[in-house]
């Protein structure tokens, strides 16, 4: 999939007619694509929460795997309704929160960027960041982005959140954290804001996945949304599968190097 692309997949619009006829028109079309890509020795795409008909993929011996995300319904409900959805800590963080910090619009990407650059501290960014300035330029002209800052009486920003959004979800896009100076409910004040945010569009909130571990899982869960599943479809072929490995030997290396030389001595 293209960097900060968060899902793909075939979009086959329904046939009319009998049930057994439309899903066996279906898995013929995703069968006939998936034949066109058969020679790539690796195809990884994340397949949106709409798309269920895994069979093509199975058929054609892709591996799939669960990737859950949250969905949260702003258009149909009410915004105390929404706020008495959340669980009583994260209410009481975020108004905190709100008692030191402000909200404030950023309209330059590249500051966004840079601040998302910083909080990595040292670390490999996953997608190439100069990407975002073009696409927050992209979905700016079409009036379906946003960059929040949580930022303090001093002018200091302690977290940042980019929101974008299509006619359906506004989805929780990129966030990022002063880890050494930020409240500890900057990302949550934001994160509210998003659904503000979507309520005032007539938009659910999409949460955006990333449910990595347990303590993402409870982070998003505390703000009332719906579980909803996403798929990982991948195939590879067994000269990609050695040669991917042989690629990641020696970054494990530096990684191990790296780490040892964080232990301090035993002091005896």
């Amino acid at each position: 999939m293209p960097q900060i692309t968060r899902f793909l997949g075939p979009i086959v619009a329904p046939q009319p007619g009998k049930t057994e006829a439309r899903i066996r028109s279906t898995h013929s079309i995703i069968a006939e694509l998936l034949k066109q890509i058969d020679g790539h020795d690796h195809v990884e795409m994340t397949l949106d929460v709409g798309f269920g008909d895994l069979a093509p993929f199975l058929a054609a011996g892709y591996d799939v795997r669960v990737h859950p995300t949250f969905l949260l319904d702003c258009k149909s409900q009410p915004i105390d309704v929404l706020w008495a959805g959340l669980r009583d800590k994260t209410k009481n963080i975020i108004r905190r929160a709100r008692e030191r910090l402000t909200i404030r619009e950023i309209g330059d990407a590249s500051r966004f960027a840079r601040f998302y650059g910083a909080n990595l501290d040292g670390a490999e960014s996953y997608f190439d960041l100069s990407l975002l300035t073009p696409a927050f330029a992209a979905a700016s002209a079409r009036g379906q982005c946003r960059i929040l800052a949580a930022v303090d009486s001093n002018g200091v920003a302690h977290a940042k959140v980019f929101f974008i959004w299509d006619d359906k979800y506004v989805h929780y896009f990129l966030s990022t954290r002063d880890r050494h100076v930020a409240h500890p409910g900057a990302v949550s004040l934001l994160l509210w804001a998003g659904i503000e945010l979507a309520h005032s569009l007539g938009r659910w909130f999409d949460f955006d996945g990333g449910i990595a571990n347990d303590a993402r899982y409870r982070f998003m869960v505390a703000f009332g949304g719906e579980l909803a599943n996403r798929f990982d479809v991948t195939r590879s072929t067994a000269h990609y599968r050695v040669q991917h490995t042989i690629r990641r030997i020696p970054r494990a290396l530096m990684r191990g190097i790296s780490a040892s030389r964080r232990v301090p001595a035993t002091v005896q």
